[in-house]
């Protein structure tokens, strides 16, 4: 019995008081200690550690690295600190590689909210902008892939923050607060004699977002790298290995080589977003033994930890993974947590929680299907 399968009877089962639970934890740890399968080895090599990731840390769609496979051996990661974490998502490795990659479509379905601080400045309110992409990526060669894509319209982010709106007439339009007046960057204006370009100032435009849900569209899926859920530039799907310790050594060189946006410092940060980006973002049809080998690199992070069981925004119970970015990253400093459904090994989704700011992405729909997506006559080839 894996862990996954230990995991839903406790899901299923009434909750104990707290001296049962922990004497149950603690045999549900030793079970799936047991249970753990065994990392593979290479012939003559020493052995590989996989190292974790999954975040949202946004992805640079201009970078032009290509992936490559570094040469030689990397340097060993520290035992993660956290051996429950670990024994999770290696059983989602598990689960994840016994899935069948058959069927016409691989179908990805995501919904995102952001949190923005509307209102004014005397009594102040967080709004969530949300949305919901639902991808179709053809998997037979010269087929047509389709996106369907709605505004599902802003909401209020807590109990609180609904008062609040209601105190301010329940407005069906909400203004992001921001500072129009300050400069964010320039833009070239008129030519000079000499031949260079004035610059013109660019001030910052604060956000409207409307309560109510937008009319959904269906368009064919364009192509270009970085567009509508497509790989960013450098990151070939196709060429990733499903040997965990090749494909951490392929990540890093992604990475490092400018495929995430900004300046992320250190393997765990890098690793932790860019094999979030093939475990929980649609970057197209990832392959199951691909998936389950990001999974075994973020089983090693040294500082990924388990939350235990959650509910998400659709009340959905999974599995938490954490772990905290600092600002010496180069990343937002708070909690990112990666869902996982225990049933399956596949995600459920992501969320980010910093101070005053908070962000989710729930994959709602996930894997291959021979079932066509609905599309309007007038979008029809």
């Amino acid at each position: 019995m894996d862990e996954m399968t230990l995991i839903e009877r406790v899901f299923s089962e009434p909750k104990a008081d707290p001296s049962v639970a922990a004497a149950g934890r603690a045999r549900l740890l030793d079970l799936a200690k047991a249970a753990e399968p065994a990392p593979r080895r290479r012939p003559g090599r020493p052995r590989g550690r996989w190292l974790l990731g999954a975040g949202l840390l946004p992805v640079a769609a201009a970078a032009t690295a290509a992936i490559v496979v570094a040469g030689g051996t990397s340097t060993p990661a520290p035992r993660p600190a956290d051996p429950s974490a670990r024994r999770i998502l290696l059983a989602a490795a598990t689960r994840s590689a016994a899935v069948p990659a058959t069927g016409r479509y691989f179908r990805f379905t995501k919904e995102e909210a952001q949190a923005h601080t509307v209102g004014s400045k005397e009594r102040p309110y967080r709004m969530l902008s949300r949305s919901v992409d639902d991808l179709w990526y053809s998997t037979e060669p010269g087929a047509t892939g389709w996106v369907s894509s709605q505004d599902l319209g802003a909401q209020p982010a807590t109990p609180a923050d609904a008062a609040a709106w209601r105190a301010a007439g329940s407005p069906k339009r909400v203004r992001e607060q921001c500072d129009e007046g300050k400069i964010i960057g320039s833009r070239s204006g008129k030519r000079r004699s000499d031949g260079t370009f004035e610059e013109v100032p660019v001030r910052q435009r604060c956000s409207w977002f409307d309560v109510r849900p937008g009319p959904k569209t269906t368009t064919r899926m364009p192509g270009g790298e970085g567009m509508m859920g497509r790989p960013p530039a450098g990151l070939d799907i196709a060429k990733l290995s499903d040997d965990p310790a090749t494909l951490r050594r392929q990540l890093l060189t992604w990475t490092r080589s400018g495929g995430l946006a900004g300046p992320v410092e250190g393997d765990s940060a890098q690793l932790w977003a860019a094999a979030g980006i093939l475990i929980a973002s649609p970057v197209g049809p990832v392959r199951p033994n691909v998936r389950a080998a990001a999974y075994r690199v973020l089983a090693d992070l040294p500082d990924v930890r388990s939350l235990g069981p959650v509910t998400d925004q659709k009340g959905r119970q999974g599995q938490a993974l954490a772990r905290t970015g600092t600002g010496g990253e180069g990343v937002g400093p708070g909690t990112y947590r990666l869902i996982i459904d225990p049933k399956t090994g596949s995600p459920l989704g992501t969320d980010y929680r910093g101070a005053g700011s908070g962000e989710y992405s729930l994959v709602l729909n996930y894997g291959y299907t021979d079932e066509a997506p609905k599309i309007p006559n007038s979008n029809r080839p």
